[in-house]
């Protein structure tokens, strides 16, 4: 590696991680100035090891600095660098794994939509009869009608109807039996064990963002954590199935993308697992050529937008007046454009490079033009 590459390498270095104290700020600013011979240590013998490990102790990040940083979290009393929990998007595959709980509780059981119940009258045997409980949680029973049995237990619906056959007989004696019960278990049993995976379903996130589910249907997952997902689902089968656990596993994810083009050593489309900086989008494609001109930084967004805009990063002037470059965030679906000469003509430019050559992944063209304002600076 050349001094000039170190050199950029290092200033990429300084100016993209997290600044956690003034001495690591000063040593990147002596760097940048006088390039690679200016070094925090120098190991020639016992002492300068001593001296390193204190340096490293001082830099460490402790909670009490992490508390003061939000770009570091506190676990188990340890700092350590925060991480944003992963949003799902489309193409995201999942594995939904139904834990059905058969153990014994205390509590006794009651009606669901769908059971079959015998109600029996020992000396009035005309009166006896065998019924679903409807999906308006009723059934109907001779010479009473409709009664709610939904949520009751058998012994209540038949102390219940015991209370209103007495209008008709002296002593009616009902019981209540269930002969089928948990059919919303059996019919989830039934839509996922036709796969051979057992008591689970692999599925995809759509190309709208959401996720089909048995029993519940068809609900939100772009945008999401796995988590906040695997919450919602079990409120909403708590209401369908009783004792039925949902847990969530993610087997595949399909990153956003970052198209990263010009003077690059490594120019494509990236993979991201989160969004970088501009500073972070130069690293991974290699860092920027010698043949680049750093004025002239061009970043087109179109995802998610009423009309496509592309705003200018001067990061050879951010560099030298210290504009801090990890503050120009980028966003999936982003192009990053770096140019060999000064554009004259931004919309030439987005005809010539964008328009004509990538119009199969991207296509766009219209008017657009932004600078970009970093802390009351504009970098033009």
């Amino acid at each position: 590696m050349s001094p000039s590459q170190f050199r950029r390498l290092l200033n990429l270095l300084c100016y993209g991680v997290i600044m956690v104290s003034p001495l690591f700020l000063s040593s990147c600013y002596h760097a940048s100035l006088e390039g690679p011979s200016k070094f925090d240590a120098t190991i020639k013998s016992a002492d300068d090891i001593r001296q390193l490990n204190q340096l490293e102790t001082q830099l460490t990040v402790t909670p009490e600095k992490a508390a003061l940083n939000p770009d570091y979290q506190i676990i188990h009393n340890i700092a350590v660098p925060y991480v944003p929990e992963y949003r799902m998007g489309p193409g995201d595959v999942l594995e939904i794994v139904y834990n059905l709980k058969y153990g014994k509780t205390p509590e006794d059981y009651r009606l669901e939509v769908q059971d079959k119940i015998s109600i029996n009258l020992p000396f009035y045997p005309q009166y006896s009869s065998s019924v679903l409980v409807r999906s308006d949680g009723k059934i109907t029973v001779p010479l009473i009608g409709d009664i709610m049995a939904e949520s009751r237990t058998p012994m209540e619906l038949a102390s219940d109807l015991d209370r209103k056959f007495k209008k008709y007989f002296a002593d009616p004696a009902v019981t209540v039996a269930v002969e089928e019960f948990n059919v919303k278990v059996a019919e989830l049993r039934k839509a996922i064990t036709t796969a051979s995976r057992g008591q689970s379903k692999i599925a995809p996130v759509t190309p709208d963002g959401r996720i089909s589910f048995p029993l519940i249907g068809s609900m939100q997952a772009q945008g999401f954590t796995v988590s906040q997902l695997e919450k919602m689902l079990n409120e909403k089968y708590a209401k369908q199935v009783r004792d039925l656990n949902v847990t969530l596993i993610l087997l595949e994810i399909h990153y956003p993308k970052l198209y990263i083009l010009g003077e690059v050593e490594k120019p494509g489309a990236y993979d991201i697992t989160s969004v970088p900086d501009i500073l972070k989008a130069l690293a991974i494609s290699g860092g920027y050529k010698k043949s680049s001109e750093l004025k002239e930084v061009m970043v087109f967004r179109n995802e998610g937008l009423e009309r496509p805009i592309v705003f200018r990063v001067n990061i050879q002037t951010a560099l030298k007046t210290g504009v801090p470059l990890t503050n120009v965030k980028l966003k999936p679906g982003d192009i990053v454009f770096v140019p060999k000469n000064h554009i004259d003509d931004v919309n030439d430019m987005i005809e010539r490079i964008f328009t004509k050559g990538i119009y199969a992944v991207l296509p766009f063209s219209t008017n657009i033009s932004a600078n970009y304002n970093l802390n009351n600076v504009t970098v033009k």
